[in-house]
């Protein structure tokens, strides 16, 4: 991303917080990630290269 953009995330996100803040909402934790095993992980991401291939041969050979 470029660095004019990046900026204007983060200033958003300063906006809104203050927002927040001054509207008295609290803060909601977020839920807690689901453990992944490292096994499961690589697994996806076999599958995810496996379909990029497929999509590449299909539509771009």
């Amino acid at each position: 991303m470029k660095p004019v953009k990046v900026i204007s995330i983060i200033i958003a996100c300063a906006v809104l917080h203050n927002l927040r803040l001054m509207w008295g909402e609290t803060a909601v934790d977020p839920e807690p990630l689901e453990e992944v095993a490292r096994g499961d992980m690589l697994q996806a991401v076999s599958d995810g290269r496996r379909v990029r291939d497929t999509i590449v041969a299909s539509y771009f050979t």
